[in-house]
């Protein structure tokens, strides 16, 4: 119960496509301000995860501004922030920084985490880790596919808050 998906896919087999054609077609130049963007994506997972009642905290820089695409800044956040809110406890945590020419985003939950040793096979296409969940394994690899064709990147680790922390770098404006 809970665990449903965010509508931000329009077709995940063509998107990385499509993040490949923003990225070299010069949509780099686009100026995306993040905070908007983080702040629609929190209204909707607190929606969408309702009956669970998770705190979903958002700490956002304002002049955090994403070098790119407005949907490739939604996928990747929209991913995440639902995959958190899958998996959390009870609280989600999302923070975004901008200095020395980066967005950096950090996405966080206090659930199960995810053991060292499986996490770079959870960021590849098809890792799912939990057969038993709706998903088709796909969203942290093209959350990290994304990020990689604007120059960034996704890691992963361990939350302070005892579950997974997902590490997201972006160009910024």
């Amino acid at each position: 119960p809970g665990r449903g998906k965010i509508g931000t896919t329009r077709g995940r087999a063509s998107k990385s496509g499509c993040a490949r054609t923003a990225a070299t077609a010069g949509i780099l130049g686009a100026h995306t301000p993040v905070a908007p963007v983080v702040a629609d994506l929190a209204r909707t997972v607190r929606r969408i995860h309702a009956q669970r009642r998770l705190a979903v905290n958002v700490r956002c820089a304002p002049e955090a501004t994403f070098r790119g695409d407005l949907q490739d800044l939604e996928e990747m956040l929209g991913n995440l922030m639902d995959n958190a809110c899958k998996w959390a406890a009870s609280t989600v945590g999302v923070g975004i920084e901008a200095g020395d020419g980066q967005v950096r985003v950090v996405v966080e939950d206090d659930g199960p985490g995810l053991p060292a040793g499986r996490r770079d096979e959870a960021l590849m296409r098809g890792g799912r880790l939990d057969e038993a969940d709706d998903g088709s394994g796909l969203g942290l690899a093209i959350v990290r596919d994304i990020a990689e064709l604007y120059g960034g990147g996704l890691e992963l680790g361990e939350s302070p808050l005892g579950g997974l922390e997902a590490r997201l770098t972006l160009p910024a404006a």
